[in-house]
């Protein structure tokens, strides 16, 4: 399980999505990663604002899995 709040943790990770950031730090579940894939068929969310209406992770676990998310995807594009 990963730290959302250490960088460093996530330095050997290659995925960018949002649901695997998350899952990866057990801030959510498969079900809960379905259910908002369920969801965003129907209605055109995006997933954070999703989890956060179903109140499956805080604001600031969001936040963070963004910045995580951010920090893989510039370590990807600079490699």
């Amino acid at each position: 399980m990963k730290n959302l709040y250490d960088i460093d943790d996530w330095s050997d990770v290659s995925y960018l999505r949002l649901g695997e950031i998350l899952i990866e730090s057990g801030k959510i579940n498969l079900v809960h990663l379905s259910m908002v894939l369920d969801i965003q068929r129907f209605k055109k969310m995006p997933m954070g604002k999703i989890l956060l209406s179903m109140k499956v992770v805080s604001k600031k676990d969001l936040n963070q899995a963004l910045i995580i998310q951010k920090y893989l995807q510039k370590r990807c594009n600079n490699a």
